[in-house]
């Protein structure tokens, strides 16, 4: 059995006022075997929260084309460092609901992740760019670029991430200065541009 069925294995209802008094004896207690307990009661309750973020990160990742994808259980444990931490900060005080807490950190640290990603595609497509044609990267000669470009048959968005890629910008300032394009339809163009090259660099057409 893998660690995300062993521990989400049961459902546990999650009660606002049962788990603010736990997090005060985790805080509290001396006892490490107690405090692990209630942590791990605790956890199994964030189970909708993890699973639903996990899945949310997983499908963005498969939709910017990345090819190396993390395991669920990798992730899991990386949610349960996530909680351990929300927990040393999260202020015990009435009305504070610690599953809205938590789920805002892990939805913030995943989506960061993601970004991650992101930015480093488009690292790989600069570089694709400079090793299958260094000319592409030379401003004195725009209508290259353009005519590659529409020999590629790329779209209006490939074109205007191509043009960013060449001038060095940042996902951020493309995506500020484009707002017409989404973080997703950046990353997939960004993936069908590399693709692309790399096929004409392959055979020799570039």
């Amino acid at each position: 059995m893998n660690l995300e069925n062993t521990i989400f294995r049961a459902t546990f209802d999650y009660r606002v006022k049962l788990v603010n008094d736990w997090i005060r004896i985790i805080k509290t207690t001396e006892c490490q075997k107690r405090e692990e307990a209630f942590k791990i009661v605790v956890f199994k309750m964030m189970k909708d929260i993890v699973k639903k973020n996990i899945s949310n990160c997983l499908n963005l990742l498969n939709g910017a084309g990345k090819q190396d994808m993390p395991e669920r259980d990798e992730l899991i444990s990386e949610c349960y460092i996530i909680f351990d931490k929300c927990l040393s900060k999260y202020n015990i005080e009435k009305g504070n609901n610690f599953y809205f807490y938590f789920n805002k950190s892990i939805s913030r640290h995943f989506f960061k992740y993601y970004q991650r990603e992101c930015q480093s595609l488009s690292v790989e497509l600069t570089e694709a760019i400079h090793t299958t044609h260094p000319k592409l990267h030379c401003q004195s000669e725009p209508d290259l670029i353009e005519a590659l470009m529409h020999h590629f048959y790329f779209t209006e968005i490939d074109k205007r991430i191509t043009r960013s890629r060449l001038q060095d910008k940042k996902i951020s300032e493309f995506l500020k200065e484009n707002t017409d394009v989404t973080c997703n339809q950046y990353s997939k163009s960004l993936q069908k541009i590399k693709e692309i090259l790399n096929y004409y660099k392959e055979t020799g057409e570039l």
